[in-house]
C-alpha cells in the first residue's frame, strides 16, 4: 500500500470513531445533567449514590470497564447487548462521560451561586421551575468550555474500542501495521486525524463559552 492508500484506509474508520464519540457524549449528557442537579439540590442519600457513581467511573480505567462489559457480561454471561463491541465501547464511554459531565455541570452550578435561585423563588417560581428556567440555561453556557474538553477526551478514548475489535481509525491503523509491517506512518496519520477531530471543536467551544460568559456577566 502507498502512503496515500494507507491514509484513505484509515480515514474510512473516521465515521465509526465519531459515532462512538458523539453517542457516548450524548449518553453522558443525559446522565450528567440530572446527576449534577441531584448532587447539588437533593437529599444526602442521593448525593452519596451520585458520589459513588462518579468515583467508580472516574477512577476505573475505560479499558478495564470495556473488557468487563464485553468479555464478562457479553461473551461470558451471554447478555446480548454487550456482545456487540460497538455498543459495549459506547456504553462504557458514556458512563465515564456521565461521571465527568456531572462534575462539569456541578462546577457550573456553583459558579452561578445561590443568589439566583433565591431570587427566582422570591418571584414565585418553584424550585423545579427555577432550575429549568433560570439555572440550567446559564449552566450550559458556563459548562461549554468543559464540555468541549470532554468531547475531545471521548474522541481520544474511543481508540480503546479497537481492543474489542471495533473497526475504527485505530483498528484500521493496526491492520495496516500487521499487513505492511509499517510501524510509523499508520500511527502518525492516525494521530494527526485525532487532532483534526478534536482540536478545532474543543477550541471553538472554549472561545464561544468564554465569550458568552463575558457577555452575560457570568
Amino acid at each position: 500500500m502507498t502512503p496515500l492508500e494507507e491514509l484513505l484506509y484509515i480515514i474510512e474508520g473516521v465515521p465509526i470513531t465519531l459515532a462512538i464519540s458523539i453517542l457516548s457524549f450524548l449518553f453522558g449528557l443525559i446522565l450528567g445533567i440530572p446527576l449534577a442537579f441531584l448532587r447539588e439540590y437533593m437529599g444526602k442519600s442521593l448525593r452519596i449514590l451520585v458520589d459513588l457513581y462518579e468515583k467508580i467511573f472516574r477512577t476505573v480505567p475505560e479499558l478495564v470497564l470495556m473488557l468487563f462489559f464485553y468479555l464478562g457480561l457479553g461473551l461470558s454471561l451471554g447478555i446480548s447487548l454487550f456482545k456487540d463491541a460497538f455498543f459495549s465501547a459506547t456504553f462504557v464511554l458514556g458512563l465515564r462521560s456521565g461521571a465527568n459531565q456531572s462534575q462539569i455541570f456541578r462546577g457550573a452550578i456553583r459558579g452561578i451561586g445561590e443568589t439566583q435561585m433565591l431570587v427566582a423563588r422570591s418571584l414565585g417560581l418553584s424550585k423545579l421551575q427555577a432550575i429549568f428556567y433560570v439555572i440550567i440555561p446559564q449552566t450550559f453556557i458556563i459548562a461549554t468550555p468543559g464540555l468541549g474538553s470532554e468531547y475531545a477526551l471521548l474522541v481520544k478514548d474511543s481508540a480503546y474500542s479497537f481492543i474489542l475489535g471495533v473497526i475504527d481509525m485505530m483498528k484500521k491503523a493496526d491492520i495496516i501495521r500487521k499487513t505492511t509491517l509499517d510501524m510509523v506512518f499508520p500511527y502518525i496519520a492516525t494521530a494527526i486525524l485525532y487532532i483534526l477531530l478534536t482540536f478545532p471543536i474543543a477550541t471553538y467551544l472554549d472561545k464561544w463559552g468564554s465569550r458568552k460568559k463575558k457577555q452575560l456577566g457570568l
